[in-house]
């Protein structure tokens, strides 16, 4: 049987697909109706914790929740128009996953999520990395030096085996001077349902700093993260967190980046149908 949270998950998605309200007591028939037959007494009391899930969400996103919910009912509200938050959701759920929605798009939020929790500017690093704008691997370097000057010029002109050095955003804040110190983040995106607790750090920081001049330290506060689209348990936030390593889930994300694109709308709309298909519990 799913969790507390995973229900919610599907209630939440099931929702959005449907595009109308759904209460507490309907959520207790349907769960009548789904859980063994020793378990149906216990359909009212999960609805409430269902619901008091819902609620926290909502509380802690405020305005970034595609959803209205008064503790009995929960109905999509007009940030589902271009909710991170569904993305997220569509990313635990859906399977037909392209590269450009797992790399570019996910990370795109995740990069507007550490710009607004870092307070700073970052760059997208991950492969794939080619854009209309960058066509070869030192010009995004090129713009990582723009933000680090300390770096110096890139001295890495490929990328390693034509991917990147094992992280995917690096986030800077700066002082207006643009010098020395300053807080520089570099972050690893995980949206495999399966691995996504064995990554953080697939490669040490080092291997990217090589391919500049100099190395940020010892001037600078070098950080790491983490983002998945998932919820991560209290348990799941200690392994992946440390002095040095924030972990951010799907309501940290969201929490700094409620928006998604036109093409992840587009892709959750075609989404939908699946959505109502998916088992409660």
């Amino acid at each position: 049987m799913k969790s507390v949270p995973e229900i919610a998950d599907v209630v939440e998605l099931q929702v959005w697909a449907e595009d109308q309200a759904y209460s507490d007591s309907a959520l207790k028939e349907d769960l009548e109706a789904a859980l063994p037959a020793e378990e149906m007494e216990n359909a009212e009391e999960y609805a409430r914790q269902v619901f008091e899930e819902v609620m926290q969400r909502a509380r802690l996103l405020g305005t970034a929740y595609p959803f209205t919910c008064d503790g009995v009912t929960i109905a999509p509200n007009e940030r589902k128009a271009d909710s991170s938050y569904l993305f997220c959701l569509g990313l635990n759920f859906f399977e037909e996953i392209t590269v450009n929605l797992r790399t570019r798009e996910f990370e795109a939020v995740v990069k507007a999520a550490a710009e607004s929790y870092f307070r700073g500017k970052a760059v997208r690093i991950g492969a794939p990395w080619r854009t209309g704008e960058i066509t070869s691997y030192r010009e995004l370097l090129e713009k990582v030096t723009d933000l680090i000057p300390d770096l110096g010029p890139p001295i890495q002109n490929e990328a390693l085996g034509g991917g990147d050095a094992g992280w995917d955003v690096v986030v800077v804040n700066n002082f207006a001077d643009g010098k020395f110190s300053r807080i520089i983040a570099l972050g690893n995106c995980a949206t495999g349902i399966t691995d996504w607790r064995k990554k953080g750090m697939e490669a040490q920081p080092t291997l990217f700093w090589d391919f500049f001049t100099r190395p940020p330290q010892p001037y600078n506060i070098c950080l790491t993260f983490i983002a998945v689209p998932f919820l991560m348990s209290e348990h799941e936030k200690k392994r992946k967190a440390g002095p040095w390593c924030i972990a951010f889930d799907r309501i940290r994300i969201c929490e700094h980046a409620g928006s998604a694109s036109p093409v992840v709308m587009e892709w959750l709309e075609s989404q939908r149908n699946k959505a109502l298909d998916l088992a409660l519990v």
